[in-house]
């Protein structure tokens, strides 16, 4: 008897393992964690060159005027839309309206001047400068249109 008893016991020892773990393998998997052994020294690309902030900072402080997608495509982002010159020389962005900082300043084309002349300023240690080299002006037209010319046509613009 006692030997039958030990023998459903484990039956339903193992059975009621099988059942608690499988309910795992089917839960949802909605969030991603994920740790760095990085820590940038500040925030601000455009003062130094350290790797860590250009792995922790662009994707999540920097919103740009395009974004590219999964599929290589050129999206808005900052901008709503644009016109590249036939010669690709001049790009010229309209920016979207509304849009905010974080402490509830406008985002207009001043802020856009200033950012891509801080990257592109001769004693700006960005670790990116060189994607920026192209740039020979940036001028505001407006509040809501920025144009930007190149010295030479270039696909890291």
């Amino acid at each position: 008897m006692k030997s039958i008893f030990k023998k459903y016991a484990k039956l339903l020892l193992i059975s009621g393992s099988a059942l608690i773990f499988s309910g795992s393998a089917f839960a949802a998997k909605t969030h991603l964690t994920m740790g760095m052994s990085l820590e940038p020294p500040h925030l601000d690309p455009t003062a130094g060159a350290a790797a860590a902030i250009d792995e922790v900072v662009y994707a999540n402080v920097f919103e740009g005027l395009t974004r590219i997608n999964q599929n290589a495509e050129v999206l808005p982002a900052l901008a709503d839309s644009w016109i590249i010159s036939s010669d690709g020389l001049t790009y010229t962005f309209s920016l979207r309206r509304g849009v905010k900082f974080h402490d509830g300043a406008a985002f207009d084309s001043s802020d856009v001047v200033f950012s891509l002349e801080r990257a592109t300023a001769e004693n700006s240690t960005n670790a990116q400068k060189a994607l920026f080299s192209a740039i020979t002006s940036v001028e505001a037209q407006g509040k809501n249109i920025v144009v930007v010319k190149l010295k030479t046509p270039t696909g890291n613009f």
